[in-house]
Parts: structure tokens; sequence; C-alpha cells
């Protein structure tokens, strides 16, 4: 049904209002643009919107919130079966440059990411490969990773149990060597043991990496990745000793068909075993390479928890791009005889949005270098160098949640921001909200990382108040830096003397700032612990407040150092300060109890709380031009 074509069209119309606004920028969008994504993204992009405008039976979305979940998946596989067709087709012509209508596995993860819903095969490359990729031999990677890649078999990274999920230690299924074979017996012992929550299991899957502990002659070695196959490639029926479907509908993210997985007694050849770090023999001897950290097994858990980290501030971005160009052209009061104030006028509507804008470009600058520091840290561990893990280890726990929290909660404000159409499908954001709103549990519930983060930063404070030989990086420096709560080191308190609009406007001293107060706050928690005798347990929520405060020094110096990639004349340096000091100035106020708390030594008085609180308002008022 059409409306009349004769109403009188809204004055000022939306279009003009847009441009209006766009208008008052002081910076080039196009060259921001470029700058947070990178030329090669962009390209990507527009290579695949080309793509889905050629074929709109197929990657056509406008019916989507109209689907019922089955036609959802259905939708879902007849993109999934497209996207194999083209990538097969550009590595059948691979020695040409520039290949019309062919994508490589890049451009696949680039549309999972940017345009449609998470697919049913998304694990299969977002754990399954990887998985392969770091823990298997070659000989492995022949049998098992070539097929995966070309799509021949689908995997799922089978790990969560019905009884078991952060506690992977105490996982049920177990994995037996049986010598006289020559094989691996996996058994689900329990109804507890039932693999469950497993992406691209509950239908798609012909392979599973089942997580299980590994028995060699009586002896438990702890839990160890082996490759199942479950479902044939030929007609994908389960095999004999395998019951596997899908748990059904959920309150979001039904384009994935999270499964469940009982295996009854299932043998599989020992080559099965993911050997690249421990063996077992012929005869069923354990060997492991030496100076191996245990924790390299978790490997693709760190590596999800850095997807999840770097993808939230596209998400984040998403919503946030709703709600402002909404409250930019929804009017509502005013003077008489005049247009409408634009929502995004009134200083409540502000001081719910453009935090989230600041934080969606923190988020997307910190996770650049995130995930620089990620490859690094795997190019280290390859090489036999362990060093790097534990601090990556932390770090990703704690912006595993700080990112997925943020973002989840921010799209909630945007909904809200949108009022009653943000209540509509048709704004996008309510599907949106749930479809992201499993991150903050799955890899890790977010309050169980939060003590894993917090359980290395005791540590690492312990060795440096102590002078022992703790290994250098971002936060055992600035622990350095703070010793004693930087007592012995006065010079450290960069703030000293500063007005608070001098502390607002320089992105050093607000991170400085940032990182005294985790640094005090690990101190204080770690003298509780190691001097007065309380036990972490006892300290439970104490441990959440530390590892947010370290998470928000983290995420800022990251995105300062993604700043700092642009030259200082740059015209975009002067609005990414902004967002830059929008962010820190949010986490800094979000709990001023923390910073009464500081020893006084630190000089964060009263008065300069109260200060950089009016210069947090004031800065926001400052990037409303710009949104």
């Amino acid at each position: 049904m059409l409306f009349p074509t004769h109403l009188k069209p809204a004055e000022p119309n939306t279009a003009t209002s847009l441009e209006n606004e766009r208008r008052k920028a002081t910076f080039s969008p196009n060259e921001m643009e470029t700058f947070v994504f990178g030329k090669k993204k962009l390209e990507t992009r527009e290579k695949l919107l080309k793509m889905m405008r050629a074929e709109p039976e197929i990657f056509g979305m406008e019916n989507f919130y109209h689907l019922s979940r089955v036609e959802k998946l259905d939708h879902c596989f007849k993109q999934e079966l497209r996207l194999v067709q083209l990538l097969r087709r550009h590595t059948s012509i691979l020695l040409f440059k520039n290949i019309e209508g062919t994508i490589t596995k890049e451009d696949i993860m680039a549309f999972s990411g940017s345009f449609g819903p998470q697919g049913p095969y998304d694990l299969t490359r977002g754990m399954f490969i990887p998985t392969l990729e770091k823990q298997g031999t070659e000989e492995q990677k022949e049998v098992f990773l070539k097929p995966a890649l070309d799509y021949r078999i689908i995997g799922c990274y089978a790990q969560t149990e019905m009884g078991h999920g952060s506690n992977i230690r105490s996982l049920e299924t177990t994995a037996t060597f049986v010598e006289e074979t020559d094989e691996f017996e996996i058994n689900s012992p329990t109804l507890t043991s039932t693999k469950w929550w497993i992406g691209s299991l509950g239908i798609s899957s012909t392979h599973a990496c089942v997580i299980a502990q590994l028995i060699v002659k009586g002896k438990n070695y702890g839990i160890f990745p082996f490759v199942v196959p479950i479902r044939s490639t030929v007609d994908h029926k389960p095999f004999p000793g395998v019951t596997v479907g899908d748990i059904g509908p959920k309150f979001g993210f039904n384009t994935m068909d999270n499964g469940f997985l009982s295996l009854d007694r299932v043998r599989i050849p020992r080559f099965n075993l993911l050997q690249r770090y421990i063996t077992v023999s012929r005869n069923g001897a354990v060997t492991r390479p030496k100076n191996i950290d245990p924790r390299v097994t978790y490997g693709t858990m760190v590596e999800v928890r850095a997807h999840i980290a770097s993808n939230m501030g596209e998400k984040l971005a998403k919503a946030v791009t709703v709600a402002t160009r909404y409250t930019a052209v929804r009017r509502q009061f005013g003077e008489a005889g005049k247009p409408e104030t634009p929502v995004l006028d009134y200083g409540i509507v502000q001081y719910r949005l453009i935090p989230l804008l600041a934080k969606a470009y923190a988020m997307l600058g910190m996770s650049v270098e995130f995930f620089e520091q990620y490859i690094k840290c795997t190019a280290a561990i390859a090489s036999g160098d362990f060093s790097l893990l534990k601090e990556m280890h932390a770090v990703s726990c704690g912006l595993k949640r700080w990112s997925s929290e943020t973002a989840v909660y921010g799209v909630d404000t945007c909904r809200h921001l949108c009022g009653g159409h943000g209540f509509s499908q048709f704004s996008g954001l309510n599907e949106f909200f749930t479809d992201i709103y499993p991150n903050i549990i799955w890899e890790g519930d977010n309050y169980v990382l939060a003590q894993q983060t917090t359980k290395y930063l005791v540590k690492a404070a312990n060795g440096v108040s102590k002078g022992e030989e703790v290994e250098k990086n971002d936060t055992t420096n600035v622990m350095r830096q703070f010793a004693n709560n930087g007592a012995s080191n006065k010079g450290a308190y960069s703030w000293n003397n500063l007005s608070s609009k001098q502390v607002a406007n320089n992105n050093s001293v607000l991170l400085d700032i940032l990182a005294y107060r985790f640094v005090c706050m690990v101190n204080n928690m770690t003298e509780r612990i190691h001097v007065k005798g309380e036990s972490f347990e006892d300290l439970l929520v104490t441990s959440q407040q530390v590892c947010t405060a370290h998470s928000e020094y983290i995420v800022c110096l990251y995105f300062s150092r993604f700043i700092n990639r642009l030259p200082s004349n740059s015209p975009l340096r002067p609005v990414l300060d902004l967002l830059f000091a929008v962010s820190a100035l949010s986490f800094l106020t979000r709990n001023t109890g923390e910073l009464y708390s500081l020893p006084e030594s630190g000089q964060i008085t009263s008065q300069l709380v109260t200060d950089l609180e009016s210069e947090y308002l004031e800065k926001i008022k400052l990037l409303r031009p710009q949104a």
C-alpha cells in the first residue's frame, strides 16, 4: 500500500538536514574512512557490493526481517554456496590478475563481517581452520586443512560441554589411546559431557575438532584437539556412534546452527590427534617439544577473542551511525514558528550518544594495534618464543570483555535513542542487538575472563614489587613507572601543576592518569593478597574493577598509537584527539570513587576530579558538530 502523493513533505526534509549536518565537519569523511579502515579494506568492500548488487536474488536482504529461522538459514546457505562457487572459480584461474566475478577467502571473511548476518560456515572459517593451521603438522594440514579451505569438508570447534564452559580443564569428553588398533576412542561418558552450543555443528559440519582429555596407558595428559569425522561427505548422515543435531531457536544469532554432539566410543586413527605440540607414538609414548608453554593449545581461543575485540568496533559503529543520523533528523520541541529542534542538539542525547561515537573510533583504532600485537605474538610462538603469550592472553581476555560489553550495551543505548522507531525491526538495531549479545558470554564468560586478567596483573605486580625479573611489556612498564604507587618516582606524575583543561587536552597525560589508576588498584589488591593474607576468591568483585581499569588503559594506549601514525599536521588529528579525549575522560569519570581512593601522593585532588567531569561534558559539546 502506497501513501497518498499529495501530502506536504517535511520541512526541512531529512536529506537537507543531513547535508547541513555534514557541512559542519572540519575533516574529510573519505580521508577518515581511508585512515581508519585502510585502502585495501575499502576496495574489498566495493568489490563485494558490486557482487551483491549483481545477484540480488541471492544476496538481497530486503525481506530478511519477515523470514522464519528456517528460512533465514536457507537464505544464508544459498549465500554460502554462491560464495564457495566464486571462490573455486578464483582458485581455478589463479594465474590471472584482477579476476572479475571471483572472490578470495579473505573476501568471504570480509563479507561475513561487514554485510550479511553471520552464516552457518563462519565457525569453520573462524575456529576449525585456524586450529588446523596452528596446531596441525604439515602432513595433517595436507589431509584436513586443504579440503577445509576448499569447503570439501566443513568443520567446527567442539569444546564447550553441557556441564562445562569456562572451566575447560574439567571437560569430560575423553580420548583414550587403544594401542592394539593404533586408534583413539572418543567418548562422551555422561549427559553433561555432551558438546553443546557448538557453532556450525547443528546442520553444517562434516568434521569436528573435538577438545578431549587425552588418556594414554591410564594417564591423563590434559585436553587436546582431535579431528573427528561426524557426518558422511557423501550423504551427510551421522556416522555410527555419533549423536548430533541443532539445539534450536535462540534469543538471537539464529542464522548460526549451534548444535550438540555426543560420541559413543567412536574410533579415530591416532593420526587425528593434532600433533604440533604433542605426539603419541605407535607404542603409546607421549612426547612434547621442549620449552612449550602449555597454554599454547588455547591459541584458537586467544585468536577468536582477538577477532571479537576487532569486530566489535565495526558492530558498534553501525549502530552509532543509525542513531546519529536518526537523532540528527528527528525533531522535537523548539520555538513557536520555527522548525523544531533536532534531538541531537539536546545535551542528554549528546551525553548518551557521543561517548559511544568516541568509543567506536577508539575500538576501531585499538583493534588495529591489538591485532598487530597478536600477529607478533603468534610469529614469536612459531619460532619457539613464548615470552609474549602471558600478556597476550591477559590482554585478549580483558579486551574481549571490554569490547563486547561496550558494543552490546552501546547498541542497546542506540536502540533507546531512536525512541519508538528503535523498537521496529526495520531500524536494524533489534536483531543486531540479539545477534551480537552472545559475545559477552562465549569464548569465556566475561566475569571469568576478568579473573584471568587480574590474576596475571597481581602476579606481575607482586614480582615487580619484589624486584624480581618480570617480562617487559606495556603492562609491566607502567607498573615499574608507578612502583610503590609512584612514591619513589615523583616525576611520574605528569599531571602535577597542570590545570584540568591542560590535562584534558594532553593525550599523554590522560594516559598517565589511566595507567596510575590501574596500577594503584592492582597494587592495592596485591597487598591484600600477599601481605594481608586475603584470598583471591574473596576479592572477585575487586578483580572485575581492576580488569576494567587495565583494559581502559590498554584501549587508550593502543588508540593513541593508532592516532600517532598520522603526521602531526594531519587535518584528521584534531577530531581524532577530541575522540581520544572523550573516550579517556569517560573512562576516568565512569566511577570517580576510583580516583578519590588513589593515594594522596598522586595529587589527584577532589577539585581536579570535579573539573575533569566538567571538561568531559565540554568535550562532548565540541564533538557535536563533527558527529
